[in-house]
């Protein structure tokens, strides 16, 4: 940097770190190329932000994306043009998914650059153009100018409204440009935690409602945002269901948990409050997707909806315009409300739903016992008698999917992060790593099939360089299980499902991972107890098998009777 006597010549690499230290960026997550060496310069340089170098480029946004969740502030990941970009566009599209503020900020291609050059295709704005659809802002940076603009602008975007993706792309000749006139970046300023402006006719209906329950979707999940919603249920000692991606938001562990809605199938005893409630207040459930239609089509004039947006649905609820809009919102609801008339029985019927849950999962895993190859439910069963309110849990899109959601206890959004509705096999690797960074000295366990594990596995070296304390568990059933069950269950033999044999343990420790494996389910305690009391990663493989029927809250209720 030199100072002049107008301002400061600054390298174009420089202050686009420089506006990511301005915003508080402590860690990103990304993989070094050629087209973005100069911000790599600028991190050496400038110092302050730990990179934390990924083994595959979508990896690095799935990390960011947990980052983003966990702390509310826009995860970071950077990449190199091209490929480079491209293989990061899942993980940007989860994030969209999900709701998780994130900054992708990646090289591109000169402008006016000959066909085919390096990393490029015909057109040199291709990427911008591939990555719009999938983020709520995608822009080129064609000048050094517009770096701390494009670059303030998109960390205002990720956490406004919904939170979601922004992408910038800092084209090749302008990172190797000359030092420019740069001015000092201010911090980009946060949505303000307003309450709704026209909360009046909610807070009416939901005093005027005599059994009101609350369905918590993705929107509640946000810690700030779940810490609200448990202080406006107590309140106004209404229950709380949840949706698939909104476990968690309400702690399973609470007196006021009724349940899952929609997660496979919805517990017998939400189906009973919903069907009673004369107000059904959707936290979080956004409207548009499948929960909301589902809610919209069986309880229309009951519904009302308390969610963060970007577009107002004015039919639907108050104008909540970001998430710190949606926690001031719930926790003056919940200064406003007193309990309801139905709240005498409402931890009653919770307490019944959770012991029924509860007694239906244990006799479907008692079932199973004496199955070999065993039941993967018996390792998770394992990890949730383990789970404290400081441990974190990823979980994968695998057979592990369908179990954990009903048999992990929940003390908060951190006990389940999971893949949601994009799906993102490979998930609960990277967001380990992710978690990691996001929530410093806690215990993190990720749990992944094997086939999923296969996808992000070449990022298990990168917890080993930062010794980070995650504990992976992987489900070696050696092919893609929940496909092999669909294809069974549709009468068909199975067919392009195997994923090959691979000695995971052996994996880890190549890696430098300590690695656990459990033959037999007589070792999963110990497994586990092993695995979280080491301070480095540890990997334990569970030799277990596929072919189970899938999780039905309905059949755990009535066996659990």
């Amino acid at each position: 940097m030199i100072e002049t006597a107008t301002g400061r010549m600054l390298a174009p690499g420089h202050a686009a770190i420089e506006v990511l230290k301005i915003n508080g960026v402590s860690v990103v997550f990304g993989l070094n190329g050629d087209h973005i060496l100069r911000l790599y310069d600028g991190l050496a340089d400038l110092g302050g932000i730990t990179p934390v170098t990924v083994k595959h480029e979508n990896n690095a946004a799935l990390a960011a994306e947990a980052y983003g969740r966990l702390t509310g502030r826009p995860g970071v990941a950077l990449v190199t043009a091209g490929p480079g970009a491209l293989n990061s566009i899942s993980g940007v599209a989860s994030a969209m998914a999900s709701g998780a503020p994130l900054v992708s900020l990646s090289g591109a291609v000169p402008n006016g650059a000959a066909r085919e050059t390096f990393h490029g295709v015909d057109e040199v704005d291709f990427t911008e153009r591939a990555f719009t659809p999938v983020t709520k802002s995608s822009r080129r940076v064609t000048q050094a100018s517009e770096i701390a603009t494009a670059l303030g602008d998109a960390f205002a975007l990720a956490v406004a409204g919904r939170p979601g993706p922004t992408h910038v792309e800092i084209t090749r000749d302008v990172l190797e440009g000359d030092p420019f006139e740069s001015v000092r970046p201010e911090p980009t300023p946060l949505p303000s935690a307003t309450i709704a402006p026209d909360l009046d006719r909610a807070l009416e209906r939901i005093r005027a409602a005599r059994h009101p329950v609350v369905v918590a979707g993705k929107g509640a999940w946000y810690p700030r945002a779940s810490a609200a919603l448990v202080d406006f249920a107590e309140a106004l000692e209404a229950p709380v269901c949840h949706t698939w991606e909104g476990h968690g938001a309400m702690p399973t562990v609470h007196p006021l948990a009724l349940g899952p809605f929609r997660v496979m199938e919805t517990h017998p005893a939400v189906l009973g409050e919903l069907q009673a409630a004369d107000l059904i207040i959707g936290v979080g459930v956004r409207v548009g997707t499948e929960p909301f239609v589902a809610l919209r089509e069986d309880y229309a004039e009951r519904l009302l909806v308390l969610d963060a947006a970007d577009v107002r649905s004015p039919e639907h609820g108050p104008r909540i315009d970001s998430v710190p809009s949606l926690v001031a919102t719930l926790r003056a609801l919940a200064g406003a409300v007193r309990p309801s008339p139905s709240a005498a029985s409402a931890r009653r019927t919770c307490a019944e739903a959770q012991r029924s849950l509860a007694r239906g999962l244990a006799v479907e895993m008692d079932r199973y016992a004496g199955t070999r190859p065993w039941h993967i439910g018996l390792a998770i069963a394992a990890l949730s008698e383990r789970l404290t309110p400081e441990m974190v849990v990823t979980s994968d899109v695998s057979n592990v999917k369908l179990w954990v959601p009903f048999q992990l206890r929940t003390f908060g959004p951190h006990s389940h992060v999971q893949a949601g509705s994009w799906g993102t096999m490979g998930y609960a690797l990277p967001a380990a790593l992710g978690a990691a960074f996001a929530c410093p000295g806690q215990k993190i366990v990720a749990l992944a099939g094997d086939a999923s594990f296969l996808m992000s596995s070449s990022d298990v070296v990168t917890l080993a360089q930062h010794r980070l304390p995650v504990v992976v568990g992987v489900h070696h059933d050696g092919r893609i299980g929940m496909i092999d069950y669909m294809q069974t269950a549709a009468g068909r033999q199975p067919f392009a499902t195997q994923v090959g044999e691979v000695d995971y343990t052996k994996l880890a420790e190549a890696a430098g991972v300590k690695g656990i494996r459990v033959d037999d389910p007589s070792g999963i305690g110990a497994a586990w107890d092993r695995a979280l009391a080491e301070e480095g990663p540890v990997l334990i493989e569970f030799m277990a098998g596929h072919a189970f029927p899938r999780p039905s809250p309905r059949r755990f209720v009535e066996q659990g009777a």
